[in-house]
């Protein structure tokens, strides 16, 4: 670890972890609804949107390392379990995308995009003040969150007819 003075390290390393944690839930919960719409072209978009998410969580993972956060076995424990719960999907378990259960799914992604969103802007403040942050990175990572928002809005638009209204 960075022997960087002024910034809490334990508060850091923790909101980074613990973002990262959330990340393994998303990736799946974006997996999970490519299921939902399996055939249609959401499908398509959100199995895009899951390499998205991906690759931002990697970019999070190689940050965590690089200021020295990493490999806490009991969160890398954590990880596992969420990694293995979150493909599971408890928000439209039957994978129906009629039902309004499909559009609270829709939602939950956003949510999370918007939470991963927040921490970029968050980590913007950081750095700052803590010149171990590669700013332009982050500012993209921002771009491509707001992006990925943007995409399940485009989904939400193309399909909401489909469960709001009689056919």
């Amino acid at each position: 670890m960075s022997d960087f003075r002024g910034v809490s390290h334990q508060t850091l390393s923790n909101y980074l972890n613990e973002h990262f944690l959330g990340s393994e839930g998303g990736v799946n919960a974006f997996r999970a609804a490519a299921d939902t719409w399996k055939g249609t072209a959401q499908e398509a978009a959100l199995l895009s949107l899951s390499r998205q998410v991906l690759t931002d969580q990697e970019d999070l993972r190689r940050m965590i390392d690089s200021l020295g956060y990493g490999g806490h076995p009991l969160k890398l424990s954590l990880t596992h379990v969420v990694r293995a719960v979150g493909r599971v999907n408890p928000v439209n378990l039957l994978r129906r995308r009629q039902a309004g259960l499909a559009q609270v799914e829709l939602d939950v992604l956003i949510g999370m995009l918007n939470a991963k969103l927040a921490m970029w802007d968050t980590l913007l403040l950081v750095a700052g003040k803590d010149p171990r942050f590669d700013t332009a990175l982050l500012g993209e990572l921002k771009l491509r969150a707001a992006d990925q928002v943007n995409q399940v809005q485009g989904i939400i638009e193309a399909t909401w007819e489909e469960r709001f209204f009689a056919g």
